[in-house]
């Protein structure tokens, strides 16, 4: 397929392969699909593994890249031509957000949720920099690994601990930094959505107050029983409230829904600010908002000039209007057939 710069629909019925295509693009992008955790259920039945290949025009350049990605998990990455040095490269070249029915709870859900939406800011605040996160996360096996073994001796933990400081104090700026940027867009967005409520959000770093170094030496002793390691950017987590109340536990579904909405949506602005312009996949958006604020998201989504991939059961479905088309295109898909309208 051939992808226009603007807004780009698939319409189909339910079952056709539609969100297929937002699924694609997701692998190629984060090496995983939005929709499932097992990667093994996206390849079809009757094949050994699946591929997704594309090239990204960003101005004046071009990158043609692609993932094979087989049952056991084996993964072959290209990049202009040549062998890719892990996921990261892929992702730098193509940043992608969704919006989907699939789409984690982020107020409400697990702090690993929170944590990919933060880590997922602090890589693109951090100009892509996978070094910092592969070496901290080796870092923390390491040494949860020496404290599974029943080490004695807790000067031992001092190399690891020496690694976890600097990578993990590293992590933890630029997530301060996406953040900062995000928290004032994101409650324009709420008054914008006529949310309401003013709501706040607290950052929380995993480790408190002070150096991480002290924090992690400190913890030695708590961490030698528990044999894991119990304190650091692992466990980094940020809070939505409402008057001092976690909003998880006082808003609707509804309000949920836009306060998630708000999010997403405050991360695509706060990326353009950024001079980064990810994709935003749509999957079947009008199936979950009325017609009003539906309109409402639409104007947010097309007013951030970014590329947009959607789908819908039928162009009257997605809540578009026909003004909006001028420079859209249009595909039908069928039985995971592709055709042009």
């Amino acid at each position: 397929m051939s992808l226009g710069p603007s807004l780009n629909l698939w319409v189909g019925d339910n079952g056709a392969g539609k969100t297929s295509v937002l699924e694609a693009v997701s692998i190629l992008s984060v090496g995983r699909s939005f929709a499932t955790s097992r990667l093994k259920s996206v390849i079809a039945f009757d094949q050994p593994s699946l591929t997704v290949f594309g090239q990204v025009n960003n101005g004046a350049e071009a990158h043609r890249m692609a993932i094979q990605v087989s049952r056991e998990d084996d993964r072959k990455l290209r990049l202009d031509g040549g062998i890719a040095r892990g996921q990261a490269a892929l992702s730098r070249v193509l940043p992608v957000l969704h919006i989907t029915p699939h789409v984690t709870d982020l107020i409400s859900g697990s702090p690993g949720d929170r944590r990919r939406f933060l880590d997922w800011g602090a890589f693109h605040w951090s100009g892509g920099n996978a070094a910092s996160f592969s070496s901290l996360r080796r870092a923390l096996l390491q040494r949860n690994t020496a404290l599974r073994s029943g080490i004695l001796k807790l000067n031992a933990l001092d190399p690891w601990e020496r690694q976890i400081a600097l990578h993990g104090e590293a992590v933890d700026g630029w997530r301060r930094a996406f953040l900062c940027d995000v928290v004032p867009l994101f409650q324009g967005l709420c008054e914008r959505f006529e949310l309401g409520i003013q709501l706040e959000l607290s950052y929380k770093n995993g480790w408190g107050a002070g150096p991480l170094a002290e924090a992690l030496s400190q913890g030695r002793s708590r961490d030698m029983k528990a044999r894991s390691t119990l304190v650091g950017p692992h466990r980094a987590d940020f809070e939505i409230g409402r008057d001092g109340v976690r909003a998880a536990d006082t808003l609707s579904r509804g309000q949920l829904k836009i306060v998630n909405l708000a999010l997403v949506l405050a991360q695509l602005r706060a990326s353009a600010r950024l001079g980064i312009s990810p994709v935003l996949c749509l999957d079947d958006i009008g199936a979950e908002l009325d017609g009003d604020f539906l309109l409402r998201v639409w104007q947010e989504v097309l007013g951030s000039n970014v590329q947009v991939l959607a789908t819908g059961i039928n162009v009257d479905r997605t809540g578009l209007e026909s003004s909006w088309f001028q420079d859209a295109k249009v595909f039908h898909v069928k039985h995971g057939s592709i055709e042009s309208k």
